[in-house]
């Protein structure tokens, strides 16, 4: 007889309540009979919350996304009999198909797994929550605006006089780091394409001019480039090799365009495109905890990012779900910490089942990663996340741990005591240790520490906090220890270590509470709302935009039920996010360094998912930070939108 195969079917109930409700069906391909002592466990986003009674289960336990529910008399599966389970309250209303399980496993009595099938959640009632094919996508029939550059994101100034009838072959070029750098860009974007510059005898001459000062006409930012376009040939000036390689990069894609769709996109005979960024930070980050990166796919990611012309890769390494990065002063951290499944120190989340799961980066694969970036004139800026989101790092060095310690505060995430203790001296070690670490292996000017989302009762259960906090007077009013005082402590010594490394301090805007970081040190990121930068500047720090409801792109792209994503900060679509100005609302703009977006990995289970919801919105962020905002046009950027390089297959 067959193994039977198992199915998790889950829809949401509305009612009158502030959540609704869950319903679980659990079906079987043959018959099956699960005892009491069995257990079903799943990961979802919308969490049971403690002490909730289930209707048809005992509940058994819970560590953040993680479930274990239990029969609570057998329980005959087959044909249409399924265990069906009744979940009254929920941590929060849920608003879209991945808000429900997205793994689960049986663990029978005698300890062995079974994989479990997860379906995505649908509701009930279809009456408040319309289904629909997903979020518009960007018009793909729209007029010709002719003539069309197929630039990605545009230039700010395009005075081209003629437009040439058929696109060249090719650009002869005199062969130079930098155009190595940008022919082996293009043919790993495009495998198996004729490459745009080399020593091709029909190509157009391609005549490149390094200057190390500013020439009459050309842009004053070392990004800039000038590409003067004649019958005879082409000049590209610039001031730096970063504008050399963006001018070079331009190009090819102008010149890609135009070869492979001509009854769209054109190229100049005759004119001057004189280019420079509108924003200095143009940054995108990528959470690699919560889902699993190897080394090929960040690489991959970078070389769209500067073919976007980004030049900052936020690299969020480490979370509660996984520490990525290798440690010499902390092995743990990655023996332990760097793995999720049934039975391991971490347990399953946000899709991952019963088998072992994870990986991370050595400290050659940082080396190698850093290179990459470097020669596509990327910045990577590392992010330790401290003192909160430390549950990995806490499960896997048991010196950061307080024995006596009990439950303090959940995160937002559902994580319990998942904050370093800075009651215990272990915690400034380690944090000196690893922060030291990072400086050394990154050589560029900014590290990130983090800062954000810590609970408010965070070390409510450990004494040894509460005694440091008196010692050290970081108390309320009343004399009680005071956890915002007590995270900027942490933070500013944090910050300390890594000036002293020559660094930038970088943090998330819940730095500036508390007493908060050094303005004139550290640099912050708005990313609650969009009026939290002007805040941040009215207390004198640096900042950088990267706002929920707009640059977050694990927010939905639509309200639709079927449309994946999350939406505290709301939705936002790609023409939404296109439109969004990361400077209104600000008095003087001087103070910000630029924009970002920020990828949150929650939900980006498969490759599929992870394209849907970054693209175009990667590109629609690209361009607000390149093109002025007077420059930007959204037919535009939607009729060059096919042009995009989304994510290959996984090669990992």
């Amino acid at each position: 007889m067959a193994e039977p195969a198992f199915k998790l079917a889950s829809s949401w109930i509305e009612d009158d309540s502030r959540t609704g409700q869950t319903r679980l069906r659990l079906y079987a391909s043959e018959a099956a009979t699960l005892s009491p002592d069995s257990r079903l466990a799943f990961t979802s986003i919308t969490r049971i919350p403690p002490g909730t009674g289930l209707i048809g289960a005992r509940y058994v336990s819970r560590t953040a996304n993680y479930h274990e529910v239990a029969p609570e008399t057998p329980v005959m599966l087959g044909g249409d009999d399924c265990w069906e389970i009744i979940i009254p309250v929920l941590s929060h209303k849920p608003n879209h198909c991945t808000d429900g399980p997205k793994s689960a496993f049986l663990i029978l009595p005698g300890g062995e797994t079974v994989g479990v099938t997860c379906e995505a959640l649908l509701p009930e009632s279809l009456k408040p929550h319309k289904l629909s094919s997903g979020a518009s996508p960007a018009p793909e029939s729209i007029a010709r605006r002719s003539p069309l550059l197929g630039l990605l994101p545009m230039a700010n100034h395009i005075a081209i006089e003629r437009w040439s009838e058929t696109c060249p072959s090719g650009f002869l070029v005199e062969a130079s780091e930098t155009v190595s750098n940008a022919n082996d860009l293009f043919g790993r974007l495009f495998p198996g394409a004729v490459l745009p510059f080399g020593a091709d005898a029909a190509g157009i001459p391609l005549h490149l001019d390094l200057f190390s000062q500013r020439q009459e006409g050309q842009g004053a930012s070392v990004e800039g480039y000038e590409l003067t376009f004649t019958p005879q040939g082409i000049t590209l000036v610039a001031q730096a090799n970063t504008g050399l390689f963006y001018g070079l990069v331009a190009l090819a894609q102008i010149w890609q365009a135009a070869s492979t769709t001509p009854e769209r996109f054109v190229f100049p005979l005759e004119g001057r495109i004189v280019d420079e960024p509108a924003h200095e930070w143009r940054g995108m980050h990528l959470d690699v905890s919560r889902q699993v990166y190897g080394k090929s796919s960040i690489l991959d990611f970078l070389d769209r990012l500067a073919w976007h012309r980004l030049n900052r890769f936020h690299w969020h390494l480490t979370d509660d779900e996984g520490w990525r990065l290798e440690s010499r002063r902390y092995p743990g951290l990655t023996q332990v910490g760097a793995w999720r499944g049934h039975r391991l120190p971490l347990l399953p989340q946000h899709g991952s089942g019963a088998a072992r799961h994870g990986g991370f980066f050595s400290q050659q694969d940082i080396r190698d990663v850093v290179a990459h970036a470097e020669r596509l004139q990327i910045e990577v800026v590392p992010e330790i996340d401290v003192p909160g989101h430390c549950y990995a790092a806490l499960a896997s060095v048991p010196a950061l741990v307080d024995p006596s310690a009990m439950a303090g505060g959940s995160s937002v995430q559902g994580y319990v005591n998942n904050a370093l203790n800075p009651g215990l001296s272990a915690t400034w070690t380690f944090l000196d240790r690893i922060f030291g670490e990072v400086c050394d292996l990154f050589p560029g000017s900014y590290v990130h520490m983090g800062g954000d989302e810590v609970a408010e009762a965070a070390w409510a259960g450990s004494r040894s906090a509460a005694s440091w906090a008196r010692a050290k007077g970081h108390v309320d009013d009343a004399g009680n220890p005071d956890s915002m005082k007590m995270q900027a402590a942490i933070l500013r010594f944090v910050s300390d270590r890594i000036v002293a490394a020559g660094k930038t301090p970088l943090a998330w805007e819940e730095a500036a509470r508390g007493g908060g970081l050094d303005p004139d040190q550290a640099i912050l990121m708005a990313w609650m709302k969009a009026e939290s930068g002007p805040e941040l500047v009215a207390k004198g720090y640096r900042v950088i935009m990267c706002p929920g409801e707009a640059y977050y792109l694990d927010m939905a792209q639509s309200d639709a039920w079927d449309e994946p994503g999350l939406s505290w900060a709301g939705t936002s679509s790609p023409e939404q996010t296109y439109h969004f100005d990361p400077l209104s609302g600000f008095a003087d703009s001087a103070q910000v360094m630029g924009l970002q977006g920020c990828i949150w990995s929650e939900n980006l289970v498969s490759r599929a998912l992870f394209n849907h919801m970054v693209f175009p919105r990667l590109s629609a962020i690209a361009e607000s930070g390149w093109t002025t905002p007077g420059l930007k046009d959204w037919l535009s950027f939607a009729a060059r939108s096919p042009l995009i390089q989304k994510m290959p297959p996984v090669r990992d």
